[in-house]
């Protein structure tokens, strides 16, 4: 089951910029391959469907790419990045579609992504040496079954120079991301853009490794002036695009948009992450399924009830009514039935929901958004509001 906390997912919070927003993300993969060691843990976030996705690209005026990526690999569930890929090409042919992937199974999949339309692939390379990614993985999944951290890290320094050159040659343009992590990969990056160059790879970004506060012996971040000393070395093979996580690590004046362009990489082009639905005057209330009334805690097939809050005459926010579900065992109709049962909805809460129903009620008008929060706070948030919610974070 796939449940996120709604006000901290990582993929629901539009960046807000003054610039044009000509890139969005999309996370619509389901299945993680692979987890560093020194990211925090965390549920993985909620993947989009590929018709929620083709809806959240709808939302968004003047897009002239998508990237496929998280919260897993794009790769690693090949049938949903193809059905994006192909919803996405059929509704709007111009749109350049990318996605980011560790790699793996890429070769054999480079012909039949490029052919659905693939622009640009960027692959997750932090090695060369299986001997380095046994000790940036925490576990690496080539595919369903896991296997021994040795076995797979041979395999993923296999796979990945592979993946570069088929792709390459499927006229995919490549870029190669690379996190620097001082003490462990640092001194190989050098050497990675190099090969990288020459499998056909065609731009490199340089990510600095952030630490995350709250753990003890990890790498430490990576100075301003030694990405830049990096991005030098490997600007002799690659075009280099050199990023800074922290506007306070930068040592400029500008902030985090400024545009100005300077080597610090904090002047970076702005890029969308996909928004929360919004209410509208035709679909003005959101729909939740919960056994307590407290937390969104109900699996959707099983909801008899659903809770609708929507706006009072007096414009609060609130419990507005109950509506009966369709029952259970009246197959794919129960879905559109459903759907004209929450016709003045333009979201629906639950802690769990198959994929059908989510694409049929999104092709509808609603989006299903899976969660465990407080029922008020989340609906708060879709609602403009959250600074004063009590939900989980």
């Amino acid at each position: 089951m796939t449940v996120i906390p709604i006000t901290s997912a990582p993929r629901f919070a539009a960046q807000e910029t003054d610039a044009a927003v000509t890139t969005l993300r999309l996370p619509i993969a389901p299945q993680a391959t692979c987890r560093l060691r020194h990211a925090p843990e965390g549920k993985l976030g909620q993947a989009l469907t590929p018709t929620e996705a083709l809806l959240e690209v709808g939302r968004h005026q003047g897009l002239q790419s998508v990237v496929l990526e998280g919260p897993g690999d794009p790769l690693a569930s090949l049938d949903a990045t193809l059905a994006t890929m192909a919803l996405l090409h059929k509704q709007y042919p111009d749109l350049a579609i990318g996605l980011t992937t560790l790699g793996l199974g890429g070769a054999q999949h480079a012909a039949e992504l490029a052919a659905a339309g693939l622009h640009t692939v960027t692959v997750l390379v932090e090695t060369l040496e299986a001997a380095t990614a046994e000790k940036l993985y925490a576990w690496i999944r080539p595919g369903r079954k896991t296997i021994a951290l040795p076995q797979a890290a041979a395999l993923l320094v296999e796979e990945q120079p592979q993946t570069l050159q088929a792709m390459a040659k499927a006229g995919v343009k490549v870029v190669v991301r690379t996190t620097i992590f001082p003490g462990l990969n640092a001194h190989q990056v050098v050497a990675i853009a190099e090969t990288a160059a020459e499998l056909g790879a065609t731009a490199m970004e340089l990510v600095p490794f952030s630490p995350d506060s709250q753990q003890t012996g990890e790498p430490v971040a990576p100075t301003r002036v030694h990405m830049e000393q990096i991005g030098k070395l490997t600007a002799q093979h690659l075009p280099t695009t050199v990023q800074q996580v922290e506007a306070d690590q930068c040592g400029c004046d500008c902030g985090p948009s400024c545009g100005t362009g300077t080597s610090c990489g904090c002047g970076v082009k702005p890029v969308a992450q996909t928004s929360l639905p919004t209410p509208s005057a035709e679909r003005p209330r959101v729909a939740v399924a919960s056994a307590t009334g407290m937390d969104v805690d109900l699996h959707l097939g099983q909801a008899k009830m659903l809770l609708i809050y929507g706006p009072r005459a007096d414009g609060l926010t609130c419990l507005l009514e109950t509506r009966q579900a369709p029952e259970a065992g009246s197959g794919e109709s129960r879905w559109d039935q459903l759907a004209d049962t929450l016709h003045d909805c333009f979201a629906l809460l639950a802690a769990s929901a198959g994929q059908r129903p989510r694409e049929v009620l999104g092709s509808r008008g609603v989006r299903v958004i899976l969660t465990e929060d407080n029922i008020e706070g989340t609906v708060d948030v879709l609602y403009g509001g959250g600074k004063k919610m009590k939900c989980k974070q």
